[in-house]
């Protein structure tokens, strides 16, 4: 939440604010002369720090670009450009002009945040060097700000290529024609219908997703789940239906995923991965009883989703269609996003999950097991919640199950688990 000295102390401009905010979008306010007054949560979270005051709200926007965390979240080609751009405008509000901006500017470089190391060390530059940086802005003019105007810059997280973000600057005036100050927006520099698509997704699986920008060792239950006789099915059916039928079992899955508070991993053709953190869930064992109760659900949405097909093309029977699905425990999982040009998703490395993928492999006709390490995290209370008494529950090794396939013996051959 927002801390209490982010409200502007204008009520004109602390409305504003609050209406902002509703919008959950990542914004700042600036007073007529450019002192920065109000920063959303989102951008907060997005500079990750929490503080408004940290990020430098009491200073003029320019002393806080450099002071705060602005540099490390922006390349540094976008940061000259951004300076170059709005100098000029934003001389022209600022007390004191040309020279009250220039005293701005020396006194930011002067105090610069570590990361901004690019304008070399704060503790280096001497008056001359100082002098050499600002004389290329000395040289321009102000100029009267438009009512809006727009720029892009370089958005960086952690070592991910830098992303581009639209600025936009609105100036604001009270009723009688008054200016209040200026509104800054920040939102992805993409078209509105690739929003839109990114909107249909799940709200709360992206968050989690979002919190694991910065890899690192996770406890998690893993959770593989996959069609039985996948390549049949597909021989015995139309292109049409069986993709209609692969695109209904992965959406009704992720949709169960989300509501658990599962994160879903790779899609690989008919198999789903699903990763339930211990942070996320609040304890080891919530998250041990959320990927068994996803296992159970998601047995039963194959002869769902099917039948439904069926019922509308008459070309599938219900009964050919059974997941199989595996449930595991990581206790140290190597977790982070993977994003490409094509693709956001997280995945995970650890011994477990190779395990996980040979449990479910180990499954037939539907079955779901379950391995010892995940159901012996469960408490009394979850394991009651699941109708489980993990202190009567019998377990037999992948090699011993009939099921078993060479390579899932080979590499988990001594892996307790159990069906569910």
């Amino acid at each position: 939440m927002s801390l209490p000295q982010s409200l502007p102390d204008d009520p004109r401009l602390a409305e504003v604010a609050r209406e902002l905010e509703k919008t959950r979008g990542a914004a700042l306010l600036c007073d007529p002369n450019w002192t920065l007054v109000w920063v959303s949560e989102e951008l907060q979270a997005l500079l990750g720090e929490p503080d408004p005051v940290a990020i430098g709200v009491g200073k003029h926007v320019i002393e806080a670009w450099l002071t705060g965390p602005w540099p490390s979240m922006i390349s540094i080609e976008s940061q000259m450009r951004d300076l170059l751009e709005v100098w000029p405008r934003l001389m022209h509000d600022t007390p004191g002009g040309r020279d009250g901006l220039l005293e701005v500017l020396r006194r930011g470089l002067e105090n610069c945040h570590p990361s901004a190391q690019w304008w070399t060390d704060p503790a280096e530059i001497s008056h001359e060097a100082l002098e050499q940086l600002l004389e290329p802005l000395a040289a321009l003019e102000a100029v009267p700000p438009p009512s809006v105007w727009s720029s892009t810059f370089g958005y960086i997280q952690h070592d991910l290529p830098p992303t581009p973000i639209n600025e936009v600057f609105v100036r604001l005036h009270d009723p009688d024609g008054g200016f209040l100050g200026t509104v800054v927006f920040y939102d992805p520099g993409l078209p509105a219908r690739v929003l839109a698509l990114v909107s249909r997704g799940d709200e709360g699986m992206f968050q989690r997703m979002a919190r694991l920008v910065q890899p690192g060792r996770k406890q998690a239950a893993v959770l593989f789940a996959d069609l039985q006789a996948s390549s049949a099915l597909s021989r015995r059916l139309p292109s049409a239906a069986y993709f209609r039928l692969i695109r209904g079992l992965t959406t009704a899955i992720d949709e169960v995923v989300g509501q658990q508070q599962g994160i879903v991993g790779k899609h690989a053709g008919d198999g789903v991965t699903a990763f339930f953190l211990a942070e996320d869930l609040g304890s080891a064992s919530a998250a041990a009883r959320a990927a068994i109760a996803t296992a159970r659900e998601i047995s039963g949405l194959a002869k769902e989703v099917a039948g439904d097909l069926a019922a509308e093309i008459g070309v599938i029977e219900s009964e050919l269609c059974k997941i199989n699905v595996g449930v595991h425990w990581g206790g140290r999982l190597y977790m982070g996003q993977l994003v490409t040009g094509g693709r956001l998703e997280v995945t995970a490395l650890g011994d477990a999950v190779n395990e996980c993928a040979r449990i479910q492999e180990s499954a037939s006709d539907g079955a779901i097991l379950a391995s010892k390490s995940l159901i012996e995290h469960l408490t009394d209370g979850d394991a009651a919640a699941l109708a489980l008494d993990p202190d009567t529950v019998l377990y037999r090794t992948i090699a011993e199950l009939e099921s078993a396939r060479e390579k899932a013996r080979r590499d988990a051959g001594g892996i307790p688990v159990t069906p569910l």
